[in-house]
């Protein structure tokens, strides 16, 4: 009981400490960096440049672009890289104000890029695991609104079967941190809150890209 107690005593003020950003999540889409598009490959790719030059693939899928959309989008034209407080991660084309979902590779997400961000900034060991944790939630609203598209679409019996998976995953989730927390005890030292909340966000990230395979 001590151990949870630390835990969610933990999370509590780590959230608050946050709250800010998290509420200005709510009103506005944050916008991480403008794109300059290049093609798309049918099925399954869309391709970027950044202002750095470098290139963006990232999966769509027509659950969420249809082929006319896409099929409109010019070579050369801006979209921003962006991470909206409902739909979590995407683009957004600036010549039409149109959100749209898009699966970036972990390295291109923009939920990493802001937790790059915040850690550059983070200045003691509670700001730099409330980076972690901040990310968690994100990656957490990433699944959510990917099972609410799976819940639409999928057959009754598969998203009966993966909704049990996911009461197992967060079962296994709980004990694992559960297990952390013990450990860091033992351990001592502030360094492991650090710990704790990277591998809660590691967690919560694993399993978005684990549900992403659903949708194709």
């Amino acid at each position: 009981m001590r151990v949870k107690y630390w835990y969610f005593l933990t999370v509590f003020f780590l959230l608050f400490a946050i709250s800010g950003v998290k509420a200005e999540e709510k009103s506005e889409i944050l916008i991480v960096g403008e794109l300059v598009y290049k093609e798309f490959h049918d099925p399954g790719y869309v391709y970027f440049q950044t202002q750095e030059n470098k290139g963006i693939e990232a999966a769509f899928y027509y659950r969420f672009i249809s082929f006319e959309q896409i099929e409109k989008w010019i070579v050369g034209e801006k979209f921003e890289r962006v991470l909206d407080a409902k739909k979590g991660a995407g683009i957004h084309r600036m010549a039409e104000g149109t959100f749209f979902k898009v699966v970036f590779a972990p390295e291109d997400n923009p939920i990493e890029l802001l937790e790059k961000a915040c850690l550059e900034t983070a200045l003691s060991t509670l700001g730099i695991a409330g980076c972690f944790h901040q990310s968690a939630e994100r990656w957490n609203g990433e699944s959510e609104y990917l099972f609410d598209e799976l819940s639409q679409t999928a057959s009754k019996t598969v998203y009966a079967q993966l909704s049990d998976a996911r009461k197992k995953w967060l079962a296994y989730e709980t004990s694992l941190m559960d297990s952390f927390y013990t450990y860091g005890q033992e351990q001592g030292g502030t360094i492991m809150r650090i710990h704790s909340a990277s591998l809660r966000r590691e967690l919560a990230r694993s399993f978005f890209y684990q549900t992403v395979r659903f949708l194709e």
